[in-house]
């Protein structure tokens, strides 16, 4: 089972213009310390996925993960939803967010999350566009559909696609009153600690892989309040203060580690199956 945090800062999180992100306080380190701490006390190597401008803020982080066995990824340059820009702009900003992280970690980078987790149907074009940037794997894509993201009927799990040089690995998920849910994020502080964790539970009876996500302002509850879409906003700060103790007793109770080594054991072992990368965007 795979552990990844996307990070970002609390500003980046929300529905806030880039234009209003100049002026907010960094609060990046107090969650990513919160972080790295619970993985430490478990000995846990985990997938983190950076924005670029954290990358160029946040140098010393980048190559304090990789250092420490983390894997470094990539999660776009500015926090953008990917079906709101065109093919050249997403081209020109993962170049440069992929080279920024390779630079600074020596290492090459193999994976990509979308912000907001948005490669959906109307963004599944990005898909060949990272293949041709040579990343090896993508976890942007959603069974679980809410107002942002989301593919209804899309394959879950880790799986390769047959028409191109790309491996995907999905969110994690559960079903609650016939809603699919995800395992990781707002789902993971607001429902009960048996639901959002059945899929982990399920991954070590199945083998099957499964990952948990969540960002560093989720373990950071006294971060700046402030207004914006009451949708999001009542996701954004719901039990903020529970995050950190049930991380510790996640890890306390499954296995986890980073996403490149998942995906090395299902190809060992010959457990992926392929799928066309045209099942993303036809429509029942």
């Amino acid at each position: 089972m795979a552990f990844s945090i996307d990070v970002e800062e609390w500003f980046h999180g929300i529905e806030l213009p880039i234009s209003e992100w100049e002026g907010k306080s960094s609060r990046l380190d107090r969650g990513m310390d919160i972080v790295l701490r619970l993985l430490d006390d478990v000995e846990c190597a985990a997938t983190f996925f950076i924005l670029g401008v954290v990358a160029e803020s946040h140098p010393h982080l980048v190559r304090q993960l990789s250092e420490a066995g983390h894997e470094v990824a990539s999660h776009g340059y500015q926090h953008e939803k990917v079906y709101d820009l065109d093919p050249d702009t997403f081209r020109s900003q993962e170049v440069k967010t992929k080279a920024l992280l390779e630079d600074l970690t020596g290492q090459p980078v193999r994976g990509y999350r979308a912000p907001f987790f948005s490669i959906t149907r109307d963004s599944a074009w990005a898909l060949k566009i990272l293949s041709d940037l040579g990343y090896a794997y993508d976890c942007s894509i959603s069974p679980v559909v809410s107002w942002r993201y989301g593919i209804e009927g899309a394959p879950e799990g880790v799986f390769r696609f047959s028409d191109l040089d790309l491996i995907e690995f999905t969110v994690s998920s559960w079903s609650f009153l016939g809603r699919r849910m995800a395992a990781g994020g707002a789902y993971f502080r607001i429902f009960p600690f048996g639901w959002t964790t059945r899929p982990f539970v399920s991954s070590e009876e199945t083998a099957q892989p499964a990952m948990f996500y969540a960002h560093p302002w989720e373990y950071d509850p006294d971060h700046p309040r402030i207004r914006f879409g009451r949708r999001a906003m009542a996701t954004h700060y719901a039990n903020l203060e529970s995050t950190e103790s049930r991380t510790r007793l996640l890890l306390s109770n499954h296995s986890f580690g980073r996403i490149c080594d998942v995906i090395e054991s299902a190809e060992s072992t010959g457990s992926l199956r392929s799928v066309p990368s045209s099942i993303l965007t036809t429509h029942d």
